[in-house]
């Protein structure tokens, strides 16, 4: 009697993102096998469950939303000095924040990115030729090209959420909100997803951290937090610790082609 398949596994069939061997493999002892068949009946039916609460149209319209903000930005602007400009390439290469909006994951087998207290967040990636699929806490996601991301939580009885983003050269990206303190959580206990969605850009690691707070936090403080947690693992964005803040938060880390 052959073992089962595991879960993740079947999750990556699912989403179709085994190699074609693997996947005829996975496949065949999946149709033979009571248990792993169910299984992958039970993901398949959550993937279209998945897909239908948050369609990809709402991916289009945090890419419509950034890029006006971008022309509304540009528009007032001061011209950077000439000799920033090889460091400004240099950044853009790593990062490109074109939109943002929610994806959040992580718990049990690594699908719940808050650990206790009854908040949760989802990070979702969509945008490419593949279905929809919702990123691990627990282990690096692989992006592919044109693909982007969306941050969702259930703040439980948190009120002020925010999001950032450090790259493999330890640069980080105030994600939601841009500027000044955390914002005030949705009301409701539902999923609620940030505004925006983004595409990060360029090659290497990228991890997203998503923090759940009760009392308002400057995203300046965050952000240094992140840069100390960064050089603190050695500038391996891949094993940063948690945040030094308060609150409950989430961490993903993607791969970038």
């Amino acid at each position: 009697m052959s073992a089962h398949e595991s879960e993740w596994t079947l999750r990556r069939l699912s989403a179709g993102d085994l190699a074609a061997a693997e996947a005829a493999r996975a496949r065949a002892h999946a149709a033979s096998c009571t248990a792993c068949g169910a299984t992958l009946r039970g993901l398949e039916h959550e993937q279209a469950r998945f897909e239908a609460e948050v369609p990809f149209e709402h991916f289009e319209a945090g890419v419509e939303r950034a890029a006006q903000r971008q022309k509304r930005s540009e528009s007032f602007r001061t011209p950077p000095r000439r000799w920033v400009a090889t460091t400004v390439a240099m950044a853009a290469s790593v990062l490109v924040v074109l939109l943002a909006r929610p994806l959040l994951n992580g718990g049990e087998h690594g699908r719940n990115g808050i650990k206790g207290g009854g908040a949760v967040a989802e990070l979702r990636i969509g945008g490419g030729v593949g279905p929809q699929r919702e990123a691990r806490t627990d282990a690096p996601e692989a992006l592919e090209e044109g693909e982007r991301v969306m941050l969702g939580y259930k703040p439980h009885e948190h009120r002020y959420v925010a999001a950032l983003s450090v790259d493999a050269i330890g640069e980080v990206t105030p994600l939601h909100p841009e500027s000044g303190e955390s914002l005030p959580v949705e009301p409701g206990a539902d999923m609620h997803w940030l505004p925006d969605s983004w595409e990060l850009t360029g090659s290497g690691a990228e991890r997203v951290v998503l923090v759940l707070t009760d009392t308002p936090l400057k995203m300046d403080a965050l952000m240094e937090s992140a840069r100390r947690s960064f050089e603190a693992a050695n500038g391996e964005v891949e094993h940063m610790a948690p945040l030094d803040v308060p609150g409950e938060q989430a961490h993903w880390v993607l791969l970038k082609p």
